[in-house]
């Protein structure tokens, strides 16, 4: 009976895991906001030099330019949402106050710009 607890123990443990690995890497992201995105922008750099320095590396190059277009994605979300949530904000133009207000809004605009953004990226 005990082997059972401990395992039904270390099965909630492990579920948890998940959950805090992603907040932990949504608090890093916007604490360190600058750094990550001079990383970014070495990895798109890194898609320059790919495809001139191997054979047959178009695929490799655009997988690598796919997944740092999709992974910025995922970094302005974060910091958007993180900004959201600030104090302190910053004056907006008109589109963004419109582009903010149906992304709020509305479900349907939100899912069509998210995935406008990721067919366009991929």
């Amino acid at each position: 009976m005990e082997r059972l607890k401990k395992a039904a123990d270390q099965t909630k443990f492990a579920i948890n895991l998940p959950p805090k690995w992603i907040n932990k890497y949504g608090d890093f992201i916007t604490k360190n906001a600058g750094a990550v995105g001079q990383v970014e922008g070495a990895l798109r750099s890194l898609t320059y030099i790919i495809p001139g320095r191997f054979r047959e590396s178009e695929i490799a190059s655009e997988s690598l330019n796919s997944g740092v277009q999709l992974l910025s994605l995922y970094h302005d979300n974060l910091l958007s949402a993180a900004q959201a949530h600030s104090p302190q904000r910053k004056m907006q133009t008109p589109h963004n106050r419109y582009t903010r207000f149906y992304t709020q809004k509305s479900a349907l605009y939100r899912r069509t710009a998210v995935s406008l953004q990721v067919v366009q990226f991929t």
